[in-house]
């Protein structure tokens, strides 16, 4: 099979080392991108005077025919080419004869790859972004679901303060939303059209790259050709940007396998997202949240690797950029795993309230005890050093906040009045809150309700 630079060599390519340069093994992918560049380039060929009409005309139907073709047998887009604009190019060549070489005109691969990504990327990056609001509407039905439920919070991994179960799903539903923004950042970023930059230098036909930014529906145009066809900028931000989703479902996944074990026992996971143990009987691991939790690595890996492979590249187009296909690949079929599974633990899991509830008082109403004091007059400092004491006595005693009587309050202050028994409850000090990113329900519902709003804003 000959390729698109042929002429210039007076032997075969090494078939080994052909096959290690070759990328049609996995830029098939961008197949439908690059018949619509070519659709896109043979009008502006029509207007730059390279292409009659009945060319133009018979390479159109021709790239339409490709594309049919594929949508009716993915199996179409294979073959022993050494890329995916090589195997388009023998296509046309196939059914339009020399008219189809006639299509790479003024182009260079260097240009038609860039234009690919971008244009692949582009689709990618709204379903990714559609797959996180799937996630974040499956949150807020979480949060909607559990009403005024109470749930101990965790700094450092100990109880730190009572919270609404509400409150919880919306942090992470809060996390996924800015992820969801952060990619129309990279969305803009990719929008810009790399046509008429040539191999390097530019386009010496009078091609009309205003009319292909609008025939593709860019919202710009490249400002320098050098830069256009090295630039991989776009593929970093978006690694990056999945990176973040992926630490995001991390975390998460990270909750649910803690919340979910036996030693917590807040969460129970549902069969159908649970697998067992091929010796213990009694095992039912959650195995999607912990591949979500491994492949994190992997797709921070994808990222790290990337930014490696430009380190250093010099100016223009070179071969390393051929890197950037799987890693993209790889990292959107990871991530778009990562938040499908996700979410459907997310919508399946019971939360046992029983077991919340009773973890959500104790100790936990510390700071609200020292606020109580702050109340009556007592500076925080001195507050916080006798509630600590407090603490430390009932320790040792073997008891509880909850079970002192207002007589025993005053054994450690006498600013404790008979209407501390009922302020150091756990949802007494959800209710205190009063800022409007606190666990307040009325500021939880707000938050809520701002949170399907976005979601609908979102379509």
């Amino acid at each position: 099979m000959s390729t698109l630079w042929s002429g210039r060599f007076a032997s075969a390519p090494d078939q080994g080392v052909f096959a290690f340069g070759a990328s049609f093994a996995f830029d098939r992918r961008l197949f439908e991108d690059d018949v619509e560049g070519s659709r896109a380039w043979s009008e502006a060929l029509l207007k730059a005077g390279v292409l009659s009409a009945d060319e133009q005309q018979a390479l159109d139907r021709a790239l339409t025919d490709l594309r049919e073709a594929a949508a009716a047998d993915p199996a179409f887009v294979s073959g022993e080419d050494e890329d995916v604009h090589s195997f388009v190019e023998r296509q046309l060549v196939a059914r339009v004869g020399a008219t189809g070489k006639r299509l790479h005109t003024g182009r260079s691969r260097n240009e038609q790859v860039a234009l690919d990504l971008r244009l692949y990327l582009r689709r990618a990056i709204r379903a990714q972004q559609a797959r996180l609001c799937s996630l974040v509407d499956a949150l807020c039905a979480r949060a909607a679901a559990a009403g005024d439920a109470p749930l101990p919070a965790y700094t450092h991994l100990r109880r730190a303060q009572p919270v609404l179960e509400a409150h919880y799903w919306l942090a992470h539903a809060s996390a996924f939303r800015r992820a969801c923004e952060r990619l129309d950042a990279v969305y803009a970023e990719t929008d810009a059209l790399p046509l008429g930059s040539g191999a390097i230098a530019g386009n010496s036909f009078p091609i009309d790259v205003e009319f292909l930014r609008e025939r593709l529906g860019f919202s710009r145009v490249v400002l320098n050709s050098m830069d256009a066809v090295a630039d991989r900028d776009f593929v970093s931000s978006f690694l990056h940007a999945c990176s973040l989703v992926m630490v995001h479902i991390s975390r998460l996944a990270e909750d649910v396998i803690i919340y979910g074990s036996e030693e917590f026992g807040f969460f129970e996971l549902d069969d159908s997202v649970t697998t067992g143990s091929s010796l213990m009987p009694q095992k039912k691991n959650p195995d999607p949240m912990e591949l979500v939790r491994g492949k994190t690595g992997r797709v921070i890996g994808r990222h790290t690797g990337w930014l490696v492979s430009m380190k250093g590249l010099p100016s223009g187009y070179n071969k390393d950029l051929q890197e950037d296909k799987e890693a993209v690949f790889d990292t959107e079929d990871t991530v778009a795993g990562s938040l499908m599974s996700c979410e459907a633990v997310v919508r399946t899991l019971r939360v046992r309230r029983d077991v919340t509830q009773r973890a959500a008082g104790g100790f936990m109403l510390a700071t609200d005890v020292a606020d109580y004091l702050v109340r009556k007059g007592l500076p925080f400092r001195d507050a916080h050093e006798l509630v600590g004491g407090m603490v430390r006595t009932l320790l040792e005693e073997g008891r509880t906040i909850e079970s002192l009587t207002p007589d025993e309050w005053r054994r450690f202050s006498p600013l404790f009045a008979d209407d501390v028994v009922a302020a150091i409850t756990p949802l007494a000090s959800i209710g205190a809150r009063r800022t409007p990113q606190s666990t307040a329900p009325g500021a939880v519902a707000a938050r809520l309700d701002q949170m399907r709003e976005w979601l609908e804003s979102r379509g």
